[in-house]
């Protein structure tokens, strides 16, 4: 027997459901996972339901091993018969065992990057691109094409390559798709398309999965796609019981092709009930009330009246002070009027956390958070990263920054000379470097060059060469930060970006802002650019170090640090929870992200600032900068309706 007494009335309506369609919302900390399971025992023990003919789907490796063991606690007996896995497992499973295709023929990125990056030299113009750069454009056309598998979705699977890439993508997809088939090898993404196909061709074999597989279950149904979702029709045609749980207010991954549509595309086609879990068991009511002022504002949503658990409502009183009765908001606006002081602000609030709870620092973009990892170590402050980080000082602008100093200090090598030597454009050629580079001598060989009959180009270079030994002359005597600020003003770094994004068709700069930016303030930090340079060999060490941990000893490493801090981008904090959050540079063009204003894009960004605001269970920050009057910052719109939680 299965005991319902442990389940709210939502819950227990959930659960015990008959037959047929059901779409189970389910709002943030409402026991989502702990419901499935459930209704996993449930059917077995209470409708006779034989274990094999149960099929759990999830959209991670890690969710499918969670759910398997969270429901292992509750039925040992069983847990090996029930059929847990993701879309694309399952879906290989399928074809596997149909014999549609053979077991290790699912290409890995390395291979698809070896198959790429021939027809990219041959078909795309390499030749002004450096190897990390013709690598970087490989992974943006396998993300196009895995997006277009996918979704059939041509003109957002553009969206993902540079502007002057765009015309070129079906030439490249077409060309890839012969190399693929070439090889007898199948990308990731082919195996839902070679499974929709499949089972829409063989009545047989359509009808022996649809019997396998009586009762589906989905976990995070939100995040589906059309094609997954077809699917999954396909399997469910017989007996329609499907048990869809998911939040619309959570789809965060329409980058990857999920469509949240296909929940109001499910209650119509099936014509499902709905249950909402209402209840928050996670968060502060203080959190739970502006999440929701601020997701209200959505208009394609389900609408959803939820309320935080009785328990936290009872503890969120305020307090008595001298000037009578005070409410002590669990949520704050702080702003900033430079990112310098958000981040000194952000330091030294984590230096005084309270032991023995979680914090967490959430990101909207990895390179935002590479900046504050960068800080953190260099105060000392151990924290952890779920995610494979970027080194913030191995992206070009600091790399080019880094340079520009070494030249200045008298300490380049000649990689550094031809790395900025025409950024921003002095029209010097290569040739003029020779082995040993320096100023000095490329200054002799265009005097050498212009002794003669010098044209109108060689004059040009003479003269920027002069400019630039000056400016070094003045790079070299002064502090860090100031020296930064000089090459991006006076020198004319910042113009060579702009320059370049117009040339690649970007139109947002904030990234590239972003790190302009931080690297100025980390220099200031430091002495001289030897103390710097240290800082950040000590920084990539310890990011490697964090890799062979996470691939060699994952489950020590989380288990070691789950009371410390933790940096996060927000996508990868979802179906997490911490007992203070942080969420900084909530300002336009980071919250939402980008400039675009499509409605859909904007409703998207607010679903990723609810996401990363219902992962507090106690207390949330919210961090943004007004700026100056020379560079004003706007607060992101997000917080608007949030007026009582400034600070």
């Amino acid at each position: 027997m299965s005991d319902l007494t442990c389940l709210n009335a939502s819950q227990r309506e959930a659960v015990t459901f008959g037959e047929g369609p059901l779409l189970l919302l389910a709002g943030p900390g409402s026991g989502k996972t702990f419901t499935i399971t459930q209704r996993i025992l449930y059917l077995i023990r209470e409708r006779r339901i034989t274990p094999e003919k149960l099929l759990v789907i999830t959209f991670t490796r890690e969710a499918a091993l969670s759910m398997r063991q969270r429901f292992a606690q509750i039925s040992p007996q069983e847990v090996h018969t029930v059929n847990f896995g993701t879309f694309h497992s399952v879906f290989y499973q399928i074809l596997l065992q149909s014999g549609r295709i053979s077991s290790g023929n699912i290409l890995n990125d390395r291979q698809k990057r070896d198959l790429i990056l021939p027809i990219l030299k041959k078909i795309t113009d390499c030749k002004k691109r450096s190897a990390a750069e013709v690598t970087e454009l490989a992974g943006n056309y396998l993300a196009a094409i895995g997006y277009y598998k996918n979704t059939g979705d041509i003109e957002n699977s553009r969206k993902k390559l540079p502007e002057e890439e765009k015309q070129l993508f079906s030439r490249i997809y077409e060309a890839y798709e012969e190399a693929r088939k070439n090889t007898g090898g199948l990308d990731f993404e082919d195996i839902l398309k070679e499974c929709e196909e499949f089972l829409q061709r063989d009545p047989g074999q359509r009808t022996y999965w649809q019997n396998r597989f009586e009762y589906i279950l989905i976990d995070e149904f939100q995040d589906i796609n059309y094609r997954q979702y077809s699917i999954v029709k396909i399997l469910a045609e017989k007996h329609r019981n499907i048990f869809a749980v998911g939040d619309d207010d959570q789809a965060i991954y329409g980058f990857r092709g999920a469509r949240p549509a296909c929940m109001r595309q499910f209650v119509e086609e099936f014509g499902a009930k709905q249950i909402l879990l209402r209840t928050n068991y996670r968060s502060h009511p203080d959190i739970v009330e502006a999440s929701l002022a601020v997701i209200d504002e959505n208009k394609d949503r389900f609408h959803k009246d939820l309320e935080p658990c009785e328990a936290h409502r009872r503890q969120a009183g305020g307090h008595k002070t001298d000037a009578g009765y005070r409410k002590e908001y669990r949520v704050k606006i702080r702003e900033f009027s430079e990112a310098s002081e958000q981040m000194s602000y952000l330091v030294q609030s984590l230096k005084n956390r309270i032991n023995g709870e979680t914090c967490a620092v959430l990101f909207r973009t990895n390179l935002a958070m590479q900046g504050v990892a960068a800080r953190l170590t260099g105060e000392g402050i151990p924290f952890s990263m779920k995610e494979k980080g970027r080194n913030i000082y191995d992206h070009f602008i600091a790399q080019d920054l880094l340079s520009y100093l070494r030249i200045a200090q008298g300490c380049a090598t000649r990689a550094d000379y031809l790395r900025v030597s025409n950024r921003p454009y002095r029209n010097i050629s290569r040739e003029a470097f020779g082995a040993e580079a320096s100023l000095p001598a490329l200054k002799k060989y265009y005097e050498d060059l212009t002794a003669g009959s010098p044209d109108a180009g060689q004059q040009k270079a003479q003269k920027a060469v002069g400019v630039w030994i000056r400016q070094m002359e003045f790079v070299k005597n002064t502090e860090l930060k100031l020296a930064m600020t000089f090459l991006r003003k006076a020198c004319g770094y910042e113009r060579y970006l702009r320059v370049r994004a117009a040339q690649e068709g970007k139109t947002d700069l904030t990234e590239w802002q972003e790190v302009l930016d931080f690297i100025t303030e980390d220099a200031g930090r430091y002495r001289s650019l030897e103390e710097w340079q240290e800082a950040q060999e000590l920084y990539r060490e310890q990011l490697q170090c964090r890799e062979t941990v996470r691939s060699g000893m994952q489950k020590k490493q989380e288990k070691q640090e789950n009371s410390g801090i933790t940096l996060l981008t927000v996508h990868a904090a979802k179906g997490l929870e911490f007992d203070h959050v942080w969420i900084p540079d909530c300002n336009e063009k980071t919250f939402p992200h980008g400039s675009s204003r499509e409605p859909e894009h904007c409703e998207e960004e607010r679903r990723i600032f609810y996401v990363a605001m219902t992962r507090a269970k106690k207390d949330l920050e919210l961090l943004c900068l007004t700026g100056t009057r020379e560079r004003p910052r706007f607060p992101s719109r997000f917080l608007i309706p949030l007026n009582r939680y400034h600070r």
